[in-house]
C-alpha cells in the first residue's frame, strides 16, 4: 500500500512575531522531546524530515524555503487557514491519478517531534487514525475518504476533520510503546515554546 504525507506549512502565525517555521529548534528541546537529531534544524525542515522518514512522498502545502528539495504546493488562500488549502489540494489535479486506497498522513509543520515509526504505523493501518482524542493531527486516512470530505461543502475546519472522518485514537498500548514521551502532537505556537527545556 502506498502512502503520501501532507505537511501543512502555509498560512501566517498570529502568535509568533516572525517566521515561526524558520525558527531553529534548540538542542535541549529536541533532546527533551526525544528527537535529538532535530536540534538546530528549523521547524519546517525538522517536520519535513520527520514525515519523509515515514512515507514515500511528501507534499508540502505552502511555499516555505526548505533545506532539501521538496515538492511544494502553494497555499492560494493563506489567510483562510490550512483546511482551505487542504481542500484546494484535494480538489486539484496533483492527486487526481492516485488510487483511493492511497494512505495519507497529515502533519503540521510546527509539530515536528512525532516519532517517524509511529507515523509509519499510522500510514500502514487500514483505518482512519489520530494519535489521541482531542488531537486532530497527526491524522492518517485513505485518500478516498479525504476526497469525499472535500466534495462536501464546506470542507470541515481542521480541528473538526478527524471527527467528520470518524477517526479513531491509537491504542494507548501502541502509543505508550512508540511515543513514550507523548510528543506526537507537541507543537510550537509561541516563542516561549522553544524554551520549554529550560
Amino acid at each position: 500500500m502506498s502512502a503520501i504525507g501532507i505537511l501543512l506549512a502555509g498560512g501566517a502565525s498570529t502568535r509568533f512575531p516572525s517566521g515561526k517555521l524558520d525558527a531553529a529548534i534548540p538542542s535541549a528541546l529536541a533532546t527533551l522531546r526525544g528527537r535529538p537529531e532535530l536540534g538546530g534544524l528549523r521547524l519546517v525542515d525538522a517536520a519535513h524530515a520527520t514525515l519523509a522518514a515515514a512515507v514515500e512522498r511528501v507534499l508540502v502545502l505552502g511555499s516555505p524555503q526548505l533545506a532539501r528539495a521538496a515538492e511544494c504546493v502553494p497555499d492560494r488562500r493563506p489567510h483562510e487557514g490550512p483546511a482551505a488549502a487542504l481542500a484546494d489540494l484535494l480538489g486539484g489535479e496533483l492527486l487526481r491519478d492516485l488510487p483511493t486506497e492511497t494512505r495519507v498522513v497529515i502533519l503540521a509543520a510546527d509539530a515536528p517531534f512525532a516519532p517517524p515509526l509511529l507515523l509509519g504505523l499510522m500510514a500502514a493501518a487500514h483505518t482512519t487514525l489520530i494519535v489521541a482524542d482531542g488531537e486532530p493531527l497527526p491524522l492518517a486516512v485513505d485518500l478516498g475518504r479525504l476526497r469525499e470530505a472535500a466534495a462536501g461543502a464546506p470542507f470541515p475546519r481542521l480541528r473538526d476533520l478527524a471527527t467528520t472522518l470518524n477517526a479513531a485514537p491509537l491504542d494507548s498500548r501502541i502509543l505508550a510503546r512508540l511515543d513514550p514521551l507523548g510528543v506526537a502532537s507537541a507543537d510550537i505556537d509561541r516563542p516561549e515554546d522553544l524554551t520549554a527545556a529550560r
